[in-house]
Order: structure tokens, then sequence, then C-alpha cells
């Protein structure tokens, strides 16, 4: 996947602070900051985060930055996806042994939901200390460091 972000600055180790812009959650071929009803949902439209400086940018760069598709195809999955698969299978299971009632059905669903939920939180955990989302900065599209 790749983005367009502005350095924020360069640290000694060769990384780079970068701004992305966050993509519109609607949907919709149009800029957040000019729509109502997204401005009203998103306070900061701006995600910070470190990137490898792979083509020496500068500060104040505007930049093309690159991001494995795998790593994050596999944590969205597991964020959106899990908790309704793990709600149905846990409805499916408590239906599928009588256990009782639609009441007793729509309980273990509930369950099967937070475990999927408590698994997206330790995934996420997982993520943020293994660095699993990596991205590099491929190209300087605007060089405005040194201004």
């Amino acid at each position: 996947m790749e983005q367009i972000a502005i350095v924020k600055s360069v640290r000694e180790d060769g990384m780079a602070e970068i701004a992305v812009e966050r993509e519109t959650a609607c949907g919709a071929a149009h800029s957040c900051s000019e729509c109502a009803g997204c401005e009203k949902m998103m306070t900061n439209t701006h995600t910070v985060v470190l990137a490898f400086n792979d083509v020496s940018a500068g500060k104040g760069d505007i930049v093309k930055v690159r991001s494995e598709n795998a790593a994050f195809f596999k944590t969205a999955a597991i964020v959106y996806i899990l908790p309704l698969v793990l709600a149905l299978v846990f409805y499916g299971i408590a239906a599928g042994l009588s256990l009782g009632g639609e009441g007793i059905c729509m309980l273990f669903s509930g369950l099967g939901f937070v475990v999927g939920i408590l698994i997206a939180i330790a995934w996420d955990r997982h993520m943020k200390k293994q660095n699993g989302l990596t991205f590099h900065i491929v190209e300087i599209k605007k060089a405005c460091s040194g201004m």
C-alpha cells in the first residue's frame, strides 16, 4: 500500500517520523477536510508513525511511503472479522448443543464476540512490540527540507 506523507523529523538512527493523512472512513472519493460529516467524526486526520528513511528525506519533505499489504490485511482481518466469526461460531455451538433457548444462544454469541475483541487487543499489543507494520519512504515527491 502506498500513501503520501510529510516528514516531521529525522532521527539519528536513520528513521523518520512521518505524518500520514488518514484515508476516508466512508470510502467516498473526496477529502475528509471538505466533508461536514467526516469533519465531525475526525478531530485528527493525521497519524504519526516511524518509517525507514531509504531515500534520505529531510524534515518537511513530502514523500511516498510504502507498507506491506500482507501484515496490514492480516491485522485488519483479526480486528474486524474475527470477533464477528467467533460470535457466529459460539452461537452455533450453543444452538447445536441445545444448551437452552434463544437467550442462551445470544449470550454465547456475545461471549464469542468478547473473546474475539480480546484476541484483537492482544494482537494489537503483539504487533506494536514487534513493529509488525513497517513503512519505507520510497520517493521524495517534493523536497521542502532546507527552507
